[in-house]
């Protein structure tokens, strides 16, 4: 094969990598400052790789300048132009090098096994793999991983950890220290069926995926319908109070009438007393803030926290308004709030004390939450509960930060929710 056809299909290899990387996640910058630095790769990787092919004699020095490092520096600046989940990312980028290293497998072992095929054929046959695996990676792996991202935080480094030993073990097999060159060799049985299990794990791996989804979602459903069921048992108990209310109303202004018409006015000035005083003892609807939302989430949770002696100090403040959906907020305060009830419940030796802190600032709406933790309590991500996974989900969604940190016996949670 000529040099110039080589050329054009090394180029067409490393472009369909740099679709792949583009397409596959969100991008940190624009697609024109993205495609620019992917360009600049291209054009660095080919000369890597003609000095590898015809300047080194070392066949493990030739094997890493031409193939190692194509990947290498490809998950580099996958890495570097977009955004997202750092493990859901790396499965996906994985994914596609295991589907990429099997069918150039497949590619050259049947183009090795007919060497009179014409030039342009064996471009074209090779276009048409490599067109066909970014197609299916785009159209169909890609947004299944990206939806999956929004519930699953956790699960994702075991798949992570089987792709990677897929790849290893294709590379391995048909590239290097062994590289099937014909479908007539005795490795490329062994090969296909390698292949075959390969390709047959896959369904099993995305079932699981959706499995995971499904809990995360499922829980998050069941989480705001029973806030929702809470709030409406709120409204009709106080749809009841204002019916009985106004019952007694009409009882209290016939005595007022009474009293007035027989100029009594010392009565009248001691029945609105007591009336003013029963009114200010049956209050019971707080408003923290002018978020119906955030307010009925503490409503609800300080009463349960009450009812199991946690003693709650909230100071809230956000707009009614806010950009970040009911259902979001219910995540993060909800779950972070009955966390530190049933962590401060547990503690006997210090005060149960849950210091809640809500505010809207500068287009961000931050939440912190302190509550008092066993003694030498450690938390990393290995801690990390459905709570907090379903909590860490919706921060990301609006692109914020969140915090987990341990000090002086009290657990701290940070929230930044982006508008």
């Amino acid at each position: 094969m000529s040099l110039a056809s080589i050329f054009i299909e090394q180029i067409i290899v490393l472009i369909a990598h740099a679709v792949s990387g583009i397409y596959s996640s969100d991008l940190k910058y624009n697609k024109k400052i993205t495609w620019c630095i992917w360009g600049i790769w291209i054009v660095l990787q080919e000369g890597l790789w003609y000095f590898g092919e015809f300047l080194v004699d070392n066949i493990s020095l030739k094997f890493f300048l031409m193939f190692v490092s194509a990947f290498i520096f490809q998950y580099i600046i996958y890495f570097a132009t977009t955004k997202g989940r750092f493990s859901q990312r790396l499965f996906t980028i994985l994914t596609y090098s295991v589907f990429f290293c099997v069918f150039m497998a497949f590619n050259t072992a049947i183009r090795g096994s007919f060497p009179a095929t014409h030039v342009i054929v064996k471009i074209i046959i090779h276009v048409s793999l490599m067109a066909g695996i970014v197609y299916y990676f785009l159209k169909f792996v890609c947004p299944f991983c990206h939806t999956a991202s929004k519930s699953i935080v956790t699960g994702w480094y075991p798949l992570v950890l089987v792709n990677f030993i897929f790849l290893s073990t294709v590379v391995a097999t048909s590239v290097f220290p062994v590289k099937i060159s014909s479908i007539y060799v005795p490795e490329f049985v062994s090969f296909l069926f390698l292949s075959v299990s390969i390709f047959s794990v896959y369904p099993v791996i995305f079932s699981n995926i959706k499995n995971m989804a499904e809990v995360a979602t499922k829980r998050e459903t069941e989480q705001q319908n029973k806030l929702l069921l809470l709030q409406i048992e709120k409204e009709n108990l106080q749809m009841t109070q204002e019916r009985r209310l106004r019952h007694d109303r009409r009882h209290h202004n016939l005595v007022l009438l009474e009293f007035a018409n027989n100029n009594d006015i010392e009565n009248v000035k001691d029945y609105l007393k007591n009336l003013v005083e029963d009114d200010n003892d049956s209050l019971d609807g707080i408003s923290y803030c002018k978020n119906s939302t955030i307010n009925t989430i503490l409503s609800v949770y300080e009463k349960k926290a009450k009812e199991v002696g946690v003693e709650v100090r909230i100071a809230a403040y956000a707009e009614h308004d806010i950009p970040i959906s009911p259902k979001d907020l219910v995540i993060v305060i909800a779950n972070l709030f009955e966390n530190a009830i049933n962590a401060a419940k547990k503690v006997k030796s210090q005060e149960k004390l849950v210091d809640i802190d809500i505010r809207e600032k500068e287009n961000r709406l931050l939440v912190k939450i302190e509550n008092p933790c066993k003694p030498n309590l450690k938390f990393d991500e290995s801690s990390y509960g459905i709570g907090i996974n379903s909590v860490i989900a919706a921060t990301n969604k609006y692109e914020g930060t969140f915090d987990f940190s341990v000090e002086n016996e009290k657990f701290i949670a940070k929230i930044c929710l982006n508008f």
